[in-house]
């Protein structure tokens, strides 16, 4: 008479028949030496039992064995065609949970060949193909038998994992907010808004944590209205390959800004930020969070260029009228200042030895002749303009009407290139 069977088995014999379940995998060889070991003729008839909401299958005939299969089984020969089994997914009515020991009868197969669902749903039909399994075989959709639409699964997949390839770069600071609608396709950016917001909120409060020091020039440009103050501080970015950002002339300059590598901040007025604002955004050493409308934008820029119309201590004067910060605070972040006229630009830098500018070089302003036409404007140019932009004027009898001539007088300098004496810098900023 042989021994009873341990206890730990009589255990798991009595677990797997009252195991319920309501999504579960089987795989199965299809046939061992001749032997056939999963009928699939029969198949279609257990499919079609009312307990079973959703099914779907595969043969996978193309697998073949891997090193990892060969270190556990010295047979399995890395690179040899596995046999063919069949990967069965199951999913049963919600009130309708089947015993696996039940299940396993249905194919007359053991219960050791059935393993529960413990995953998700989609990432298992995913894996009849190796979807998620790239080092594996790619098997094509239509070798998948199911009764539910497998290629929107797998469209709902791809786009679920596009989305978190983006949300990735945008973590890694690949994708920042000024780029987005160059990198990230428009219907993306609709349907996935709200975690794209997130995924840039979470990279800057990344940055506010992890990056406290920075290394950032700042410059400073004044001079007269169509100078060229701002076409010179984009040609600047531009030269050193930087992202550039043109603030708004409102009181909330960082609106719109989206972490480019320079920040320009165009016709800065005396009411648009505070002293304390101000110098943090300008310190060359240390990232800072700065006040914005809706929420503080960080600033960890490359560059921060400021154009006025006025020179630097009239720009701290009129701003910072009460402050008793001295205007040094200013001139020490910003090491460039650049002066503008007409023909000539004026670049002096900030000596921390003499605390003041260094005595400035001159260099002749071509900054915007792409921009000045090759001939002034006559009366032939007035009737071409006024044809393509109102075409329905007519001409007057009295065609030509004489009216007083008003000339800008030029100005012109023969200042070379350069270091201009302090008399002669003097005379001409003030």
């Amino acid at each position: 008479m042989s021994p009873p069977p341990p206890v730990e088995n009589v255990e798991r014999v009595i677990f797997i028949k009252t195991l319920s379940i309501r999504r579960c995998e089987i795989v199965s060889n299809l046939e061992k030496d001749g032997k056939l070991l999963f009928d699939m003729d029969n198949l279609e008839k257990i499919l079609k039992r009312n307990c079973i909401k959703d099914y779907c299958y595969i043969v996978h005939n193309r697998d073949r064995y891997s090193q990892s299969d060969e270190k556990k089984n010295p047979d399995h020969k890395q690179g040899e065609l596995k046999p063919a089994h069949i990967h069965l997914l199951l999913r049963f009515e919600t009130n309708q949970p089947q015993h696996l020991e039940n299940v396993a009868k249905w194919f007359n197969i053991q219960p050791n060949f059935i393993n529960k669902i413990k995953g998700a749903w989609e990432d298992a039909c995913l894996y009849q193909i190796h979807y998620n399994a790239p080092e594996k075989y790619q098997y094509p959709v239509s070798d998948v038998t199911c009764n539910f639409d497998y290629q929107e699964l797998l469209e709902d997949a791809e786009k679920g994992d596009k989305i978190t390839r983006i949300i990735q770069r945008i973590l890694d600071g690949e994708i920042r907010e000024y780029n987005k609608t160059l990198e990230i396709d428009n219907m993306i950016l609709v349907n996935y808004s709200r975690k794209i917001a997130e995924a840039f909120k979470v990279r800057s409060e990344f940055l506010q944590a992890t990056q406290k020091e920075r290394s950032t020039e700042c410059i400073f440009i004044t001079g007269g209205s169509g100078m060229g103050k701002t076409t010179l501080a984009k040609q600047i970015a531009k030269s050193k390959n930087y992202s550039y950002f043109v603030s708004s002339g409102s009181n909330d300059v960082m609106d719109g800004y989206g972490q480019e590598d320079c920040l320009i901040l165009d016709d800065v007025r005396p009411s648009c930020m505070g002293l304390s604002d101000l110098l943090k955004m300008l310190d060359p050493h240390t990232a800072s969070s700065v006040k914005s409308r809706y929420k503080n934008k960080y600033l960890n820029c490359r560059l921060v260029i400021l154009t006025t119309v006025l020179n630097i201590d009239e720009f701290y004067s009129n701003v910072f009228a009460e402050q008793k910060e001295p205007v040094t605070q200013l001139k020490r972040r910003c090491k460039t200042y650049i002066k503008m006229y007409r023909d000539i630009i004026l670049v002096s830098v900030w000596d921390d030895k003499a605390m003041n500018y260094v005595n400035p070089v001159a260099y002749k302003n071509t900054v915007l002749d792409e921009y000045i036409p090759e001939k002034e404007k006559d009366k032939q140019d007035i009737r071409e303009h006024v044809q393509e932009l109102m075409p329905f004027l007519k001409l007057s009898e009295n065609e030509v009407i004489e009216t007083e001539n008003f000339k800008l007088e030029k100005v012109h300098t023969s200042i070379s290139d350069e270091t201009v004496s302090d008399h002669d810098y003097n005379e001409m900023i003030h």
